[in-house]
This record gives C-alpha cells, sequence and structure tokens, in this order.
C-alpha cells in the first residue's frame, strides 16, 4: 500500500473515532466502544479526579501517551511516539504535541485517558488542533 493511501486511510481512521465518540449518553460516557483502564490508568483517573500531582506514562496499541495532572484540576496528554507502523508524515504531524485541559474537581472525564480522542472538547493544545485538522482535511 503506498504511502499516501495509508495516509488517507489513517485520516479516516481518525475522523471515525470522532464521529464514533461524538454520540454520548446523557452521563456523558460514549455510547461506542471505550478501552476499559488497565489498574494503573484507574489509580491515574482517581487522582487526576482528586486534582492531585500524578504521572503516568503508558503504551498501547496506538502508541505512546504521558498523562499528568496537578492540584490545580490542571491535565496535560502528550503522544510521546506513536507505533512504529505509523507513517512517518503522521508521526511527524502528531508526535511530541500536547493538550492541556482545566476540569473540575471530581469531575474528570476518563476518556482522556481511555481514548485518543474522547473527552478532549475543552482542551486546548497543538494535540487538539492537529488530530482537529487531520479530520476536518479528510
Amino acid at each position: 500500500m503506498n504511502s499516501r493511501i495509508r495516509y488517507t486511510v489513517i485520516l479516516l481512521a481518525v475522523l471515525l473515532l470522532a464521529v464514533t465518540f461524538a454520540g454520548c449518553t446523557s452521563d456523558n460516557v460514549p455510547v461506542a466502544s471505550q478501552n476499559t483502564p488497565t489498574p494503573a490508568e484507574t489509580g491515574f483517573i482517581a487522582a487526576a479526579n482528586a486534582c492531585t500531582d500524578a504521572n503516568i506514562t503508558v503504551t498501547d496499541d496506538v502508541g505512546t501517551m504521558h498523562y499528568t495532572s496537578s492540584p490545580g484540576c490542571i491535565f496535560t496528554k502528550t503522544l510521546v511516539s506513536l507505533n512504529a507502523t505509523e507513517t512517518q508524515e503522521m508521526k511527524t504531524i502528531l508526535e511530541g504535541k500536547s493538550l492541556t485541559c482545566m476540569y473540575t474537581k471530581g469531575n474528570f472525564d476518563p476518556r482522556l485517558v481511555t481514548s485518543l480522542v474522547g473527552g478532549m472538547e475543552n482542551c486546548t493544545g497543538d494535540l487538539k488542533d492537529d488530530i482537529g485538522n487531520l479530520i476536518i482535511f479528510t
């Protein structure tokens, strides 16, 4: 598969994820499948929900993500690296990019940890902008 076709397929997949996670139930949980958090992620989510200092680095099928939370109820997600099978173009666009979200204590959205795009509606940063641009220009 040439790189242009692969790039288009990846962009379509990101778009599909965004559309899928846009549908939510009344309690703001995605209707579509959501990754089940690992025990370490569950601990991080609890710490973020309490607005305490915490950080975790997670590697999964997408790649490696780094998450931090702080006492000011500020969450940061950084896409450290994409899976080795991703195109260099996609890596150039997304790797090293971050987004930052402010939230209310006790109201942390776990989708920020369990999905690539879920929960980032109230966030800002290069990662959010670049994912949004990929979706728009697909």
